[in-house]
């Protein structure tokens, strides 16, 4: 095949991939592919960009000839290594107004000023070429990012004039597919960081109307912190939130560990659910439980290293209930919140309003008590009780853990 046609061709599989949902790394795996089947010999592909995501700065993906692509995800708390600082990667984040950086690795003219060329050489490769190809993700202000890209190829003579046209050409096509996948992954990320998983998953699928309710059997964890609007009269802004955040950090991977959502943040306090769709009400509920207590130990061990040092801490009360609930959009016109609403919320706040009171850090409601089958020999009964705004009081129940 013609170069001219493989462009033409690649550039159509290209479109059909822009048109179609997939991972990156089937599409690095595709398109190194096809260059090779067009003669454009490469041996190994590094494809890199950047994200939106509370945790994850860039993604990198390497294909090479035989293997599977390997995918590295760089964590926002992950600092450069040297090995990075000193690549050709770095090389052009570095310098904005360079595009790209060609080396031969064999012959005379030959050049190995970053340290990675030396290996390359060494596995056999005999030419390297890196672009950078910058575009912005949708309509965020000030969000750089774009799409990297390299290949090596072990062909004797390394790339020909003719394929570096060819690479120069289907570099931004490429690039436009990987645009229109990021978008789609950072609106996945911003909806599953704001909203939740399944929430987001509705949104995405349509259901963005007023009043748009689904009912959902869960069992219902509410966590709230003792001694929040004291110690945040006491504590600058910005030291509270991240005082808050580490406390949460706590109390959410419990939950999200084994299955559960989490709906709400309210100031200090955290909504979680466990469906009760797919598993026996006494296994949710024994779940459930498991994710409270781990998360109350993880802050009574936190506030004891806290207390040690002589800072303030902030006691957990979480209270875990039954019931069915409504989950949907609430709101007034085009400012809708995801949320979910129902009497078994409203109880589940009134059985934590008692914490204080009753001198436990973990209440269980009646119903929660009654599906726990699998508890029962754990729970131990605090006494009936009123709820305020419910209309019969209550067996409530504690746990020694």
């Amino acid at each position: 095949m013609s170069t001219p046609d493989a462009v033409q061709e690649i550039s159509d599989w290209l479109i059909d991939q822009g048109l179609s949902e997939g991972g990156y790394d089937d599409l690095l795996a595709g398109f190194c592919e096809k260059l090779n089947s067009a003669g454009i010999i490469v041996q190994r592909s590094m494809m890199a960009m950047r994200t939106l995501h509370p945790t994850i700065d860039a993604r990198g993906f390497v294909w090479r000839r035989g293997a599977d692509v390997d995918i590295d995800n760089f964590t926002t708390d992950r600092g450069p290594t040297k090995a990075f600082l000193d690549s050709p990667l770095a090389y052009l984040l570095q310098n904005p107004d360079i595009r790209e950086v060609r080396r031969p690795l064999t012959g005379p003219n030959a050049t190995f000023d970053f340290p990675i060329l030396e290996g390359l050489r060494d596995e056999g490769v005999t030419d390297y070429m890196i672009m950078k190809v910058p575009f912005k993700v949708a309509s965020l202000a000030g969000y750089e990012s774009g799409m990297l890209i390299s290949w090596a190829s072990d062909a004797p003579d390394g790339f020909s004039p003719t394929c570096i046209t060819a690479l120069r050409r289907l570099a931004p096509r490429l690039a436009l597919v990987m645009s229109n996948r990021l978008l789609r992954e950072v609106t996945i990320n911003v909806l599953d960081t704001y909203v939740g998983h399944q929430a987001g998953e509705r949104i995405l699928s349509g259901e963005i109307s007023r009043g748009s309710l689904r009912q959902i059997d869960a069992a219902i964890l509410l966590m709230d912190f003792r001694g929040y609007t004291a110690l945040t009269d006491r504590t600058e802004g910005a030291h509270m939130a991240a005082l808050l955040n580490e406390y949460f950090e706590r109390i959410v991977p419990p939950v999200l560990d084994r299955g559960g959502e989490i709906l709400k943040f309210m100031g200090d306090g955290v909504l979680a659910t466990f469906s009760l769709k797919d598993l026996q009400d006494d296994m949710v509920c024994l779940t459930a439980l498991n994710a409270a207590i781990e998360a109350l130990n993880n802050v009574q061990a936190w506030n004891a290293e806290r207390e040690a040092s002589g800072a303030s801490v902030m006691e957990l009360d979480v209270a875990a209930h039954l019931g069915r609930v409504q989950f949907g959009n609430v709101g007034a016109g085009n400012r809708l919140d995801f949320t979910v609403i129902g009497s078994a919320v409203n109880e589940a706040s009134r059985i934590e309003a008692l914490s204080d009171e009753l001198d436990h850090h973990l209440l269980v409601s009646e119903a929660f008590a009654a599906a726990a089958t699998q508890c029962t020999g754990r729970l131990i009964s605090v006494g009936r009780h009123r709820l305020r705004g419910v209309s019969r009081d209550q067996e409530l129940f504690t746990v020694d853990y």
